[in-house]
């Protein structure tokens, strides 16, 4: 991937953080937020690739995880997974902007949303922290998969034209092993 891309993708986490850390933060219900940070691994995969997906994972787990007090890392590895799975169907036309149903994208994004904060807390209590499985990880979930379906279209809109070879619809095929 070119230096510009991953310049890209820095960029966009930092918005990503900044939207979190002055709206996201402050929206709460049962006191917990919503977090964005698996918008733009999910928006990146769709949009270009699994490569992109995960990279947008990588890059957006460690710049949430300068601001977290969590381990460092492992919104990252749960990003790049994110990333991953959302960048393969991507690969394959499933949730693209041009070639699928408006309701693809933002299905895609809630469902993964609502599954990462399980995955993190699991991961997260594997590696000590027993406090991540606690009942409010079903809310958090809940707040993220609903934020996630909301933005993952815009996302995907600033994402999808900086990080694949042309401005394309419908299936990404041409794009596999590009990046």
């Amino acid at each position: 991937m070119s230096t510009s891309r991953w310049l890209w993708l820095v960029v966009v986490a930092l918005g990503i953080v900044v939207l979190q850390l002055c709206f996201a933060d402050e929206l709460t219900i049962d006191h917990v937020h919503a977090e964005l940070v698996w918008v733009l691994p999910a928006a990146a995969g769709l949009s270009a690739g699994a490569l992109a997906g995960m990279a947008a994972g990588f890059v957006g787990g460690i710049v949430a995880d300068l601001f977290l007090p969590t381990p460092f890392g492992l919104t990252a590895i749960v990003g790049i997974l994110v990333g991953y799975a959302l960048g393969r169907l991507g690969e394959e036309g499933v949730g693209d902007l041009g070639g699928a149903a408006w309701w693809v994208a933002p299905g895609l994004a809630f469902v993964t949303a609502l599954v990462a904060p399980l995955a993190y807390a699991v991961a997260g209590a594997a590696l000590g922290h027993h406090s991540f499985l606690s009942a409010s990880v079903g809310v958090v979930a809940l707040l993220d998969a609903v934020a996630a379906a909301l933005l993952v279209r815009p996302m995907m809109r600033v994402l999808g034209p900086r990080l694949t070879d042309g401005g394309r619809s419908g299936p990404l095929e041409p794009v596999r092993g590009a990046m």
